[in-house]
């Protein structure tokens, strides 16, 4: 089964972070450094190659983007109500609404996207204008969970934004991303043994991100305010594919292009919620619970996305 054949191999990995983490056969300091490898070495090696041959694959990527930033919107405002509502403390607010709408794309979103799409026509057009998108979306985002959380803390100001801005013109899956485009779109080709030189680092990206993933969510405990991880995963998981892909079909985005975007809507909430959450005083515990329930339940969330537009 195309569903079973993408995800298993995703979770089983997933799964062996988890398990090498607990045993400690891979230690925190280890799991912190391929941490570190994926996100500044491996996965901008993945998109720069995928950028420098297929950057002409980005102009879907502008409405993918779109969509889930107005879907971002909604679940944000419905969020902090939600919170709100339930009485939580006001630092609760902002973690909660950044943690409706701030997906891991890079650790997750391409991952699901590089096995969902092996074998279709133009699989890795599909995955530059994805990469495209992700750039997009997280630049957003960033700017997005500022301004919750620092409302959160009782106010916002145009100083509050230094945090997002150094956040994304030091975000080097942005930069290596801008920089293929930059490449395509001067006319230049990759030499051979460049190519297969990123093709090989890329290559590294998925495995060691997944594994990543298993390791840092193995000793998180939900913690106090479960109701309200509860509510943002629900948010998450729920609102934001809902809304995503009644946008879609009402745009009439194509099949492939809907795809990317409702697999984005379903990845889990990025670790870089609970960074944010704990820079801007916020309620980290409650974003690292987010997180870990997200992370258990997008995997069936994603089995319904790929198997409803297989």
């Amino acid at each position: 089964m195309p569903v079973v054949e993408t995800l298993a191999p995703i979770l089983l990995i997933v799964l062996l972070g988890v398990g090498l983490a607990r045993a400690r056969f891979v230690g925190g300091e280890a799991m912190g450094g391929m941490n570190w490898l994926v996100f500044w070495i491996l996965l901008p090696a993945s998109l720069f190659r995928l950028a420098a041959k297929n950057g002409d694959a980005g102009p879907e990527s502008v409405a993918i983007a779109v969509m889930l930033l107005i879907a971002s919107f909604v679940v944000a405002i419905a969020g902090w109500v939600v919170s709100a509502a339930m009485k939580l403390p006001r630092n609760s607010h902002g973690a909660l609404s950044q943690s409706t709408f701030r997906g891991n794309l890079a650790f997750v979103g391409i991952p699901v996207l590089t096995y969902a799409l092996e074998g279709r026509p133009q699989a890795g057009e599909s995955l530059a204008t994805a990469a495209v998108a992700m750039v997009v979306l997280i630049a957003a985002w960033n700017l997005m969970a500022v301004v919750v959380l620092q409302a959160g803390r009782g106010g916002f100001s145009m100083r509050s934004l230094g945090p997002g801005l150094r956040s994304i013109a030091t975000n080097p899956l942005l930069i290596s991303c801008g920089a293929g485009l930059i490449f395509n779109a001067a006319g230049f080709e990759l030499p051979r043994f460049a190519d297969r030189f990123l093709q090989t680092l890329g290559g590294a990206a998925v495995p060691l991100a997944l594994l990543c993933i298993g390791g840092s969510i193995a000793f998180i405990r939900l913690g106090q305010h479960v109701s309200g991880i509860a509510a943002a995963v629900a948010l998450k998981l729920l609102a934001v594919p809902a809304l995503v892909y009644g946008i879609g079909r009402f745009f009439q985005l194509d099949d492939t292009g809907l795809l990317i975007a409702m697999v984005f809507a379903a990845c889990p909430v990025a670790a870089s919620a609970f960074i944010m959450a704990r820079q801007m005083e916020s309620d980290e515990a409650l974003a690292s619970g987010a997180i870990v329930m997200s992370t258990i339940c997008s995997a069936p969330v994603l089995a319904v996305v790929l198997w409803s537009l297989r």
